[in-house]
């Protein structure tokens, strides 16, 4: 897999609702992407990224480190998706609200995974930053069909 690359192949999610544009780092832990907050993003406030909109990029984001192996295995099967909710937020500590034009660099770590035969219950870590500045922490479960 050639990095950087688009995220586009591996999320179910298209506009308005994909909030990850590129995956600039992946491994069997982390993923790092990245996200440019466009003037037509349906999560903007008063010119910024509102708090369900920084939670989308960062369960979006880390979906990717259990998502993306799986589809590149089956991506030879003719409309093979796979599939991701939020099953618990356990944590979401929001610093700053990101405003528009900004490209958000969201880190998401693989805290630990439970299978039972292609269900996945991943617990993750993700961080949201503009260039340095951390934006917002996340604590969550989600639960994706491989």
């Amino acid at each position: 897999m050639k990095l950087p690359m688009s995220i586009r192949e591996y999320l179910p999610h298209r506009e308005p609702m994909l909030m990850v544009d590129t995956i600039v780092r992946l491994d069997s832990q982390f993923i790092e992407t990245t996200f440019q907050i466009k003037d037509s993003n349906i999560f903007l406030e008063n010119e910024y990224l509102n708090e369900i909109g920084i939670i989308e990029n960062a369960a979006q984001t880390s979906s990717g480190i259990v998502g993306c192996p799986h589809f590149e295995s089956n991506k030879h099967k003719e409309g093979y998706k796979i599939q991701g909710y939020i099953s618990t937020i356990k944590s979401v500590k929001i610093h700053s609200l990101p405003p528009k034009n900004s490209i958000l660099q969201t880190k998401g770590e693989l805290l630990g995974i439970h299978s039972i035969d292609d269900i996945y219950n991943c617990n993750m870590k993700s961080e949201t930053f503009i260039d340095d500045e951390l934006v917002a922490q996340c604590f969550f479960n989600l639960i994706i069909k491989a």
